[in-house]
Order: structure tokens, then C-alpha cells, then sequence
């Protein structure tokens, strides 16, 4: 008898918990309602494992396993599916003594809570995109066990978060400041109703300040020194640079040091475009920065995407510095969520991140 009132109290306890609203400092949970989709048969990313759980079947699954998922945010341990994995090189940049950095990008970690519940543009933008990035946080997680445990610089190529929110505001802050974190901002740092918010100067004017409180380096460009490296971070996030930046930039390389370049959207390569343009599940063309108009014309460009990624001035002269500059040592990107290595000169590589992946570099 009294093990059957133990489990009638276990199997209420994990109930209630289920039903219980996510507590707005509690960054383990990604829904705050399982019963609500018990029996629901929208497909649906799991938390758990990673795994995309569909159908009525699916839900049940996916019930108990936002149960286990609960449960493993008490115990401070998550299950291996959907996390990050890391992969692994080496920059000979002349260090002054060697040192690890973690480049990752693109972890778009995207929630509301009820302080965004008035606005029902944002509620249903969360609502489109909750399924895109279910192992965010848990990312994050990993991420940050590792630079601990590496004692490593994160570098973040931008689009950390989403789209702007009051909570995903709050993770960013909690993540870069519990991390030791340079960044440099992507598009998404400045999206609201993502596909439907207007110019894009406007609107990143709009929610700059308040993007910016959540980032301890100014994200539109930062520079920092580790071990005689210089890092610069520039945000090219709408695939051009603004003449302030240019200008900042030449001062910055002009006294020799060795550099490591931080962006969100790639630079223009052959071998990076030809990548992009061929990828069976990328059904635009590629998104470069300072790609030669020709180049893309004779790719049958459509005229609203020349317009979008046609270089100004400033841009071609800052990407005339990189190919030039002999201490620009490595450069790492983001925006396309893939792993890519490109050669933009015989001697310059540009890493480009996958969503879930972390490039772990030995700096010499």
C-alpha cells in the first residue's frame, strides 16, 4: 500500500511540475505547458534527445520526455542528443605564449515570457520559430562548460540570439556575463518580427541600445588583445561595413600585430561560394560580403538579392585590406550554419561555424 501511494505522489509531483509556468530565471525549459501538447499532433523538436517527434505517438514521447528533461535540469546533466560537438585546429599567429579560443555562432536561442505577451506580432513570431532551435540553451551549456574547463576566450560570430525579446535579452546577458565573451552582433541581434520589420537600418536602430546592455564588448566593433593577438570584432551583419568602421579598422591593423578577424557574414572566396551555391538544402543563392557584382549576375542573381549584397565603398575597401594585410591570421564567421573551411588567400583561412558546433583553436 505504501508503495502504491509513492507512486500515485511521484506520478502527481511530475505532473504538477509539467504544469507549472516556466520561472523566467530558469533557462533549462524550452515550453512551459507539456500537457497542453500531450495531445497534440504538430511535429515538434524534443528537447530531450533532439530528435523531431510527430504525430499523437510522438506526443506522448515527447510528454515523458519533457519529464526526463525537467528532471535532468535538477541534476545539472542533460542527455548527449542535440548537443554540441567540437571541432578542432590550430592558428600560428606568433603568439606570445599559446592559448585555446572557441568560435561559435548562430545558436539563435529564441523565447518570450509573459513580459512579451502583450505584443501579438512577437508571440506569433515565437511561435513560427520555436521548433528551429530546440538544443539552443543546452548549446550554450556546452559551450560553456568547455571554454571553463579550456579556460577559453568565446568567440561569438553573431545572431546569439534569435529575435529580439525581454527573455532572450536576459539569456544573452546571463551567458556573456558568466562567459568570458567577445562577439560581434548579427542580423538576427536586430530582428523583431523576423521577415516582417522593415528596413533593416531602422530597425537595428531601433533596439541597438538595448541589444547592446546584453553584450559586454560593443558589438559593432570591438578589438581585444590575448597573448600579443590582437581580435577585432566588426559587424558586417547586413553584408556591408560603414565607413566609421573601415577607418577604425585600418588603425587597428596598421601596427603589425597579428590578427584574428571576427564577422557574422562570410567573406567572398571562390571556394566559399561555389559551397554555398551548390548546398541541396540552401534554396537561395550564397550570402557573401563583397561579392563581385559580375559574379553574381552571371549566377542569375535576382535583382532584389544584387541589391541586397552589393558592396558600398567602404566595404570593398575593407575587403581590399584583408587580402592584402599579411598579419590578418585567421578570420571566423558565421550565418550560413555550416562547417566550412575557405581560402581566401593562399595564406589566410576563413572558418565558417555549424549552428550546433563549436571550433576549438590552439593559437601559437
Amino acid at each position: 500500500m505504501k508503495k502504491k501511494i509513492s507512486l500515485l505522489l511521484s506520478v502527481i509531483m511530475l505532473f504538477s511540475a509539467c504544469l507549472m509556468p516556466a520561472n523566467a530565471d530558469d533557462i533549462t525549459a524550452n515550453h512551459n505547458d507539456s500537457i497542453s501538447r500531450l495531445f497534440s499532433d504538430k511535429p515538434e523538436f524534443c528537447l530531450y534527445c533532439g530528435e523531431l517527434h510527430s504525430g499523437f505517438g510522438g506526443s506522448f514521447i515527447r510528454f515523458f520526455h519533457d519529464i526526463g528533461y525537467f528532471f535532468c535540469g535538477i541534476a545539472g546533466r542533460y542527455p548527449d542528443g542535440g548537443r554540441m560537438w567540437f571541432s578542432y585546429d590550430t592558428v600560428d599567429a606568433g603568439a606570445d605564449e599559446p592559448f585555446y579560443f572557441i568560435h561559435a555562432g548562430d545558436t539563435h536561442v529564441g523565447f518570450i515570457d509573459e513580459r512579451d505577451y502583450g505584443d501579438e506580432r512577437l508571440v506569433e513570431t515565437a511561435k513560427r520559430r520555436e521548433s528551429d532551435w530546440p538544443a539552443a540553451l543546452r548549446v550554450l551549456d556546452d559551450l560553456s562548460f568547455k571554454a571553463k574547463e579550456l579556460n577559453a576566450l568565446i568567440v561569438h560570430t553573431g545572431d546569439l540570439i534569435d529575435f529580439v525579446s525581454q527573455r532572450n535579452l536576459d539569456l544573452a546577458k546571463d551567458f556573456t556575463r558568466k562567459n568570458d565573451v567577445f562577439a560581434c552582433a548579427g542580423n538576427h541581434e536586430y530582428h523583431v518580427y523576423i521577415w516582417d520589420d522593415g528596413d533593416d537600418i531602422a530597425r537595428r536602430e531601433s533596439v541597438e541600445d538595448k541589444v547592446q546592455a546584453s553584450f559586454k564588448n560593443d558589438i559593432r566593433f570591438s578589438v581585444r588583445v590575448e597573448h600579443g593577438v590582437k581580435f577585432i570584432a566588426v559587424d558586417n551583419s547586413f553584408h556591408n561595413i560603414e565607413q566609421w568602421q573601415l577607418e577604425k579598422f585600418r588603425e587597428e591593423i596598421a601596427d603589425g600585430m597579428p590578427v584574428i578577424l571576427a564577422l557574422h557574414v562570410p567573406v567572398y572566396a571562390p571556394d566559399i561560394f561555389e559551397f554555398q551555391m551548390k548546398k541541396l538544402d540552401y534554396p537561395h543563392p550564397a550570402w557573401l560580403m563583397a561579392i563581385p557584382e559580375e559574379v553574381m549576375r552571371e549566377n542569375n542573381y535576382e535583382d532584389t538579392w544584387i541589391e541586397e549584397q552589393k558592396a558600398n565603398d567602404a566595404t570593398n575597401e575593407f575587403y581590399d585590406l584583408i587580402v592584402s594585410s599579411q598579419n590578418i591570421k585567421a578570420i571566423v564567421v558565421g550565418h550560413d550554419h555550416a562547417h566550412f573551411v575557405s581560402q581566401v588567400t593562399p595564406t589566410l583561412k576563413q572558418y565558417m561555424v555549424a549552428t550546433d558546433e563549436g571550433q576549438i583553436f590552439a593559437v601559437r
